[in-house]
């Protein structure tokens, strides 16, 4: 019997779950979705409480899952720190130790509070001049506080079920556009609370800036912050030191579906401006087995992105 694979995205407004397996090929096979409304006064500064209306959610949503099914959990928490680094080469362990180090300086409060993790990527430079190749890493660190990693536990097993993976939204939108051979481009994933800016290159998410959400009418004054957030990351000093040019600008989330967004900030910005969705509405590698809208794919990206961990899983 086929193991079945749940991707669960818990937010404070709309909770998204993908029920889905692997087939032989390593196509991701999507039986089922829901996108619910999450039950109101069950988050406290931004936790989820193990209250009752969260607990019954919960178990309705997941009344299907077996034991045996994989269960995940995709989250974003405005709490949640990233930062990068450039290490030599070096072991892991050696890796984990001076990440620990650098996080600390960064993470404001009592640092044992906080569980880190890290992913890392080897660079080679080329010294045109010199002949010389030098292999360095490129390191993201992740600091989550541990009391959101327990809250989020908690609220599933009040509902009788145990998660057996946690991971951050950006890994999964992260194997999204690896998968679909994008090399360098700028996520805008437009949440509830605030809006992230995420450049990948060659491979490598991470985090260029955080801007808080506005909750305007008019189109124009809901979207100034965010367009000046991504012309002072196009135009930065930085970005020219990088050395490449964003290719593509992506919108995520379900702020990116209010009428006209797209259309403003492809005035705004001179760059190609595409939905995230059309990673997964033109790919190869999601099998849908239900009609699926424009809508919910795109709310749904960040569990699609978490499926996406199974067929490499060892």
């Amino acid at each position: 019997m086929t193991k079945k694979i749940w991707v669960v995205d818990l937010g404070e407004a709309i909770t998204k779950i993908i029920l889905g397996s692997s087939d032989k090929n390593g196509i991701m096979v999507v039986e089922n979705f829901w996108i619910e409304k999450t039950p109101r006064d069950v988050f406290r500064e931004g936790l989820p409480e193990k209250k009752i209306d969260l607990v019954v959610f919960i178990r309705s949503l997941l009344k299907g899952h077996h034991p045996r099914d994989e269960l995940m959990l995709v989250f974003n928490h405005s709490r949640m720190i990233m930062a990068s680094f450039n290490f030599p080469m070096m072991a892991v362990e050696e890796v984990h130790e001076a990440l620990f180090w650098k996080m600390q300086v960064i993470i404001p409060e009592r640092f044992e509070d906080w569980r880190l993790d890290f992913l890392a990527r080897e660079r080679i430079e080329i010294f045109e001049y010199l002949g010389i190749n030098e292999k360095k890493l490129d390191v993201l660190g992740i600091g989550i506080p541990t009391n959101v990693l327990t809250a989020y536990c908690s609220s599933f097993k009040g509902a009788k079920h145990v998660l057996k993976i946690i991971e951050p939204q950006f890994h999964g939108l992260g194997r999204l556009l690896k998968k679909n051979g994008e090399k360098t481009n700028l996520i805008i994933d437009m949440g509830y609370t605030s809006t992230r800016l995420l450049l990948y290159s060659q491979g490598f998410l991470k985090e260029e800036r955080r801007i808080k959400a506005m909750v305007e009418t008019d189109i124009k004054t809901f979207l100034s912050p965010m367009i000046e957030g991504v012309m002072e990351s196009l135009q930065s000093p930085l970005s020219h030191t990088r050395g490449f040019e964003i290719e593509t600008i992506f919108l995520l989330g379900g702020g990116s579906l209010v009428p006209g967004v797209l259309e403003y900030l492809r005035e705004k910005i001179n760059k190609k401006i595409v939905a995230f969705s059309i990673l997964a509405r033109n790919s190869e590698v999601f099998k849908f087995q239900k009609e699926i809208s424009e809508k919910d794919l795109c709310l749904l990206m960040p569990c699609l992105g978490g499926m996406l961990k199974w067929p490499n899983k060892k």
